[in-house]
C-alpha cells in the first residue's frame, strides 16, 4: 500500500504538466461491442493498455438503417463512457510523455463517428471498412483503499483517425474495432502540379531575360 501512495506522489510531482496535454493516436485498435470494451493503442508520447467487459450501455458498435442491406446507412460511432474501462478487468497501463502509470481508473468519454453506404454485393454478417474520426478525454486516477479513484494524475484529450471493422450479423454480437493510422496528408491534384509547374516555367524564363541582359 506505501509503495503504491508513494507511485502516486511521484506521479503528481512529475507529471504535474500533463493536464490538458492533447495527444493524438496513430496505431493500435480499439474493440467495442454493447457490453465489452478493449483498448491497445499508442501514438506520439502517449500508450494506453485496458478493457472492460460485463457492462451494458456501450453505444460505440456498428448500427445500420433498417432494413441492414445494399444501400441501407451503416454507422459506426457514439459517445462511450470511459468509466466502462473500470469494470470487469485489471486496471489499465498507461504511458504519458515518458512517464508509466501501472494502475489506472478512468472518468471521461470518447466520441466516435463514421458511416457508408453498404455496396450492392453486401452480405448480411460481413464485415464492412468504414472511415472513422475520434476524440475524447480520459481524466487518469490512481486507486487508494476502499475506492477505485483517488488521486488524479492526468487529465488530457486525445484525438485519432483509422479504419473501422463493422460486424453486424442477422443474429447475435455487433461489434467495431476502430484501427488506428497516421494521418494523411492531402496529394496535390495534377492540375495544381500543373499550375506549379507553369508558375516555375514563368519565373524561370523572367530570370533568365534579367541575366541576358546584364550581359
Amino acid at each position: 500500500m506505501y509503495r503504491l501512495l508513494l507511485c502516486s506522489l511521484l506521479c503528481l510531482f512529475l507529471y504535474s504538466s500533463a493536464k490538458a496535454d492533447t495527444f493524438t493516436l496513430t496505431s493500435g485498435r480499439i474493440f467495442t461491442g454493447f457490453d465489452f470494451f478493449n483498448i491497445s493503442v499508442s501514438g506520439p508520447n502517449i500508450s494506453i493498455n485496458g478493457g472492460a467487459a460485463g457492462e451494458p450501455g456501450n453505444l460505440t458498435f456498428a448500427t445500420c438503417t433498417f432494413p441492414c442491406a445494399p444501400g441501407s446507412i451503416l454507422n459506426v460511432g457514439g459517445t462511450v463512457p470511459a468509466a466502462l474501462l473500470n469494470i470487469g478487468f485489471s486496471p489499465a497501463t498507461v504511458t504519458l510523455n515518458g512517464v508509466t502509470f501501472p494502475q489506472i481508473f478512468f472518468t471521461g468519454e470518447l466520441t466516435f463517428t463514421g458511416s457508408a453506404v453498404l455496396p450492392s454485393d453486401f452480405v448480411t454478417g460481413q464485415p464492412f471498412q468504414v472511415p472513422f474520426t475520434m476524440q475524447g478525454q480520459f481524466i487518469g486516477f490512481t486507486p487508494c483503499p476502499g475506492t477505485l479513484r483517488c488521486n488524479q494524475v492526468f487529465d488530457i484529450t486525445v484525438t485519432g483517425s483509422g479504419i473501422a471493422t463493422a460486424t453486424i450479423p442477422q443474429f447475435g454480437r455487433r461489434t467495431a474495432v476502430y484501427v488506428f493510422s497516421p494521418a494523411v496528408e492531402p496529394v496535390p491534384e495534377p492540375a495544381t502540379l500543373g499550375l506549379l509547374g507553369i508558375g516555375l516555367s514563368a519565373v524561370f524564363a523572367k530570370v533568365r531575360r534579367r541575366h541576358r541582359k546584364g550581359r
